[in-house]
């Protein structure tokens, strides 16, 4: 699986080849670069490593830092490793750097994101519970809780995840199956028709739709 880290600049909108008019999510991969690679000689697995967004040195920690000079590559923010087989991983060498036409225009991606954070909620805003139904009947100021959440005698407990309050977002997220409506290659940008989860500037993931790997695999084993 190739792919390739990003930064979500945010959502516009842009006109396709029929005309119509599709809202996207512009992802910056300008900044990506190969910083390693994995051996099946060495590590028993194939895998490139790519660092995205750039950072000065004394902002590393030494074992930070001695990766990077050991391998000649010029330091990087962030880090994924990404499986891709014997054959691809020699096609990348270190310090190459990874451009937005890795992927194509109607290509079908997933995108990794870690949703936006908010705060301590209740369980009509974290669960979309409806609420209490009625004011009567003796129901004061429970219009908004969650109810009852204990049990009888047996078991004696509440079971375990139990949907209640909480804290809500900063989840890791994957929304499937988005279509790459252009590239960009000299701004490194990638637009992907939809929204992606993460508030402006978070970094996310691109990679090919494992969907559609697996149709593949299973229509070629049959």
């Amino acid at each position: 699986m190739k792919g390739l880290i990003g930064k979500k600049i945010g959502m516009t909108q842009v006109f396709n080849d029929e005309g119509n008019l599709v809202p996207v999510t512009v992802i910056d991969v300008n900044t990506c670069l190969v910083v390693g690679k994995r051996t099946p000689e060495k590590d028993q697995y194939s895998a490139v490593t790519v660092g995205f967004g750039e950072i000065r040195e004394k902002l590393l920690n030494k074992p930070e830092l001695g990766f990077f000079k050991k391998a000649s590559a010029t330091p990087r923010r962030h880090l994924r490793e990404f499986r891709v087989t014997a054959e691809e991983a020699a096609a990348f060498n270190v310090g190459d750097a990874v451009k937005a036409d890795m992927f194509t225009k109607g290509e079908l991606v997933d995108v990794t994101g870690v949703t936006k954070g908010r705060g301590f909620s209740g369980v009509m805003r974290r669960w979309s519970f409806k609420g209490s139904q009625t004011k009567t009947h003796g129901t004061h100021e429970y219009q908004r809780h969650a109810g009852a959440i204990g049990q009888r005698k047996t078991p004696g407990r509440t079971y375990p995840n139990k949907k209640m309050p909480g804290h809500y977002g900063v989840e890791r997220n994957t929304t499937q199956n988005l279509t790459v409506v252009d590239v960009d290659v000299e701004k490194g940008l990638v637009l992907v028709k939809g929204a992606v989860s993460g508030h402006n500037d978070g970094i996310v993931i691109v990679r090919p739709s494992i969907k559609v790997a697996m149709r593949a695999a299973h229509k070629a084993a049959r």
